[in-house]
């Protein structure tokens, strides 16, 4: 599967490198923490403000047909191309104009 030839993302869109650990509190104020996994995972909000109804269609049928497996995405910024999945069962939108919508998405690495 490959991400379809949209509109790229606004400069709003986000990420964080996701690697989550365990802590344990102690009295005496003190932390014992460690990573909960050995690997850490990338995620991004990926934001349109105004998104044509045709590339929104070719994202909606992406998503609906990719759901669930893997495919291939170029960070827009660095160029860097990453295998992804979508980070939610959601495709966010809705209308600010006549054939526009503000769109958004979540993508991760696997």
């Amino acid at each position: 599967m490959a991400w379809p030839t949209i509109a790229q993302p606004t400069y709003t869109t986000g990420g964080e490198t996701y690697l989550p650990q365990i802590r344990t509190e102690f009295e005496g104020n003190y932390v014992h923490s460690r990573a909960r996994a050995t690997r850490a995972t990338r995620r991004w909000t990926l934001v349109w403000n105004a998104m044509t109804e045709a590339h929104f269609t070719l994202l909606e049928a992406a998503f609906i047909a990719d759901i669930g497996t893997t495919f291939s995405w170029t960070e827009p910024v660095t160029s860097t191309v990453y295998t992804v999945r979508y980070s939610e069962g959601s495709l966010k939108w809705q209308h600010v104009n006549l054939s526009v919508r503000a769109v958004s998405i979540g993508l991760e690495t696997i």
